[in-house]
């Protein structure tokens, strides 16, 4: 078992640009920016001739196809000796404009400066606000030149920094979505991972370089007979030393990463491997045994096919549709797959493989990287299937649904297109002042209006109102609108409810004309009311004035001479008949005496009615309005009433009197 590696330096992490150095550090800095350009290095060999930039390129490319982590080498005379996967946000946009491109060459002045200190490992922010790494790379323990990651971040970015890159691509005039996408294309690398990158990078090249020199020195040692034997051993041994470090780099790969020789056996298995096929590098290595532990039958896998060099329609069987070439390695390809017989249940693997050549160009191995992506095409499939789920019950709604993106209409539901009779390329593209009158029934202007609506919204207000809409046809019908803020893709977007209330607004018309014609009949009836209830007082008071009418002419026109007959001489006969008829007028007497009136037989009987009507509550002016008398004359009688009932200068209320006759 290999020797451990002793614990690497930790990696210095710079959070800031230029101005978190001390006036001290930045006068270093400058010092060894200029000590760089004059200083002369003990170095036999150009570099260039040491280091095999094609095939550590092509290692470099495989790196990055798999991380999405650019590397580059630069001398430390600023010279670019390999630059491998470009990142867009870097050579679409940074590089592009005079600004940017400043920072990011500042920026790499200082970790080289940093470098030029001793330090191992360098970490920095750059002024554009995304992280890159550096690390030295000593051949022969001489710090022969640099070696510069791209751009990545420790974690994906948050609302806040998205929000800051936005005003940085207005700012630089960038365009706007592109350069979000850009941004979102950054690689994510984990704070603790990035010194093992740095360190497996970093020694990858050393090893490279180390390998180049000892090419050189090979070629020196040809010259010299007598140095060949010597010379040839310390190759061997020197590249037994590489082989055991190159198997250590790749063994401490966190990806699954196997690399073939030119016979198809492998070569290098990592523990990464081993984990994600359950089979050990021991049993692997030495053998093809590779080929039948992803298929359940043996098969050669993309590297065995790179190795033979074989043709696209080779890759075509093997694979369908399901490859394509790399856009980063040169003659490599990639591809996924499902593989039954990987884990319990199979697991879909994406792979990247490419060639190794020689220093003569020749093929003498192949190198592959898999990654685990069931769990991520699983959250795709999820995702596919919710949103499937969620578009069905979007168009299946009773509602018109529109998705605003900025005030423009990005999509909408067949509600919708049959509410506005329109079709969807009608619709898409389309904002709300287009469907709207210039002006709303209550009078605003629908361009203002809706504007205010939208500030609202983007403040995260609801709103719900009522609307004025015209379709295709320019018909025009009433609508109740309902609009959110929702977040889509990490976008603001409006969400409009659009609901036809027309048959709505003609019922609660046709309830308001109902309410007002019931109010006008009940103001009629009300009246009506009153005026027989009025009617019904007045006959009233004039039956009760005819029955106290009748018993006073009875009292006294008709009881004094029928008292004055029986005491003449009548006949026994007549005296009886004399008695019948007093029994039955006091029979009627008697029941008019039970009345009120009975006491009211002193007076007449316009006092009998004004009488009554005063102890019911009746003033001077109603009465006189229901005898159809004027005041003064009411006011007469109600003082002849006070005589004849003894009131004349009492303090007695008149009203209050009448009632107590009938207690």
């Amino acid at each position: 078992m290999a020797a451990m590696s002793p614990t690497p330096p930790p990696v210095v992490i710079i959070v800031g640009g230029e101005e978190n150095h001390t006036p001290s550090e930045k006068h270093v800095m400058t010092v060894l920016l200029e000590e760089m350009s004059t200083r002369q290095y003990n170095m036999p060999w150009d570099l260039k001739d040491i280091i095999d930039f094609e095939n550590l390129g092509r290692l470099f490319d495989a790196f990055c196809a798999a991380t999405g982590i650019s590397v580059s080498i630069v001398s430390l005379d600023g010279k670019s000796c390999a630059d491998v996967g470009h990142q867009k946000i870097c050579s679409d946009f940074y590089l592009r404009h005079p600004v940017s491109a400043s920072a990011c060459l500042e920026n790499q002045a200082q970790l080289q400066a940093e470098l030029m200190r001793g330090e191992h490992s360098v970490v920095q922010v750059c002024p554009n606000g995304l992280f890159n790494g550096a690390t030295p790379i000593h051949i022969n323990h001489i710090h022969a030149a640099n070696l510069f990651t791209g751009k990545f971040f420790f974690e994906p970015p948050d609302a806040d920094a998205m929000a800051r890159f936005k005003q940085q691509a207005a700012k630089l005039n960038f365009d706007g979505s592109a350069f979000i996408e850009a941004v979102l294309d950054v690689p994510i690398v984990p704070k603790n991972r990035i010194h093992a990158i740095l360190q497996y990078l970093r020694q990858l090249a050393e090893m490279i370089g180390q390998m180049g020199i000892n090419r050189l020195k090979i070629e020196e040692g040809k010259q010299s007979i007598d140095g060949i034997q010597a010379s040839l051993k310390k190759e061997i041994k020197q590249r037994e030393e590489e082989a055991k470090k190159l198997t250590q780099i790749i063994e401490g790969s966190p990806i699954p990463t196997f690399v073939i020789d030119s016979d198809s056996r492998i070569t290098h298995w990592n523990r990464a491997c081993e984990k994600l096929t359950g089979a050990s590098a021991k049993e692997i290595i030495g053998t093809d045994n590779h080929q039948k532990t992803f298929y359940p039958n043996r098969r050669p896998l993309m590297a065995d096919l790179i190795v033979k060099n074989a043709g696209s329609h080779e890759f075509k069987e093997r694979y369908g549709s399901n490859y394509h070439k790399s856009l980063l390695i040169k003659d490599g390809y990639e591809g996924e797959a499902f593989f039954p017989q990987i884990g319990k249940t199979g697991k879909r693997l994406f792979f990247t493989a490419g060639p190794i050549m020689n220093a003569k160009g020749k093929r003498i191995g192949a190198i592959e990287t898999i990654q685990d992506i069931s769990a991520r095409r699983e959250a795709e499939q999820n995702l596919r299937t919710s949103e499937a789920r969620y578009r069905q019950l979007f168009d299946s709604a009773n509602d018109g649904i529109f998705v605003l993106r900025d005030g423009i209409v990005v999509d909408c539901n067949q509600k919708a297109l049959e509410l506005f009779n329109v079709s969807r390329e009608e619709a898409i593209g389309q904002s709300a002042e287009n469907f709207s009158p210039e002006i709303q029934p209550d009078g605003q202007s629908s361009t203002n209006g809706l504007q205010k609506k939208r500030d609202l919204v983007n403040q995260g207000v609801h709103q719900s109102f009522d609307w004025r809409f015209f379709r295709k046809d320019g018909s025009p019908f009433d609508a109740e609108v309902s609009v959110t803020r929702s977040m889509i893709n990490d976008v603001p977007h409006t969400l409009a409810v659009v609901r036809d209330i027309t048959e709505r607004q003609k019922m609660i018309l046709a309830l308001k004309e109902r309410e007002k014609e019931l109010e006008e009949k009940s103001r009629y009836l009300e009246k009506v009311n009153q005026a027989l209830k009025a009617s019904l007082d007045h006959r009233e008071v004039e039956k009760r004035a005819v029955e106290e009418n009748m018993m006073v002419h009875l009292k006294r026109f008709v009881f004094p001479y029928l008292e004055a007959l029986g005491h003449c001489g009548v006949n026994t006969d007549a005296r009886a008949y004399l008695n019948i008829i007093e029994t039955n007028l006091n029979d009627i007497v008697s029941r008019f005496s039970k009345t009120v009136f009975w006491k009211y037989q002193d007076l007449t009987p316009t006092e009998v009615q004004i009488a009554d009507l005063i102890r019911s509550g009746k003033n001077t002016k109603g009465i006189a309005q229901m005898l159809g008398l004027s005041p003064s004359s009411i006011q007469w009688h109600r003082k002849n009433i006070r005589e004849k009932f003894g009131l004349t200068n009492k303090k007695v209320n008149l009203q209050t009197y009448l009632t107590s006759l009938t207690a």
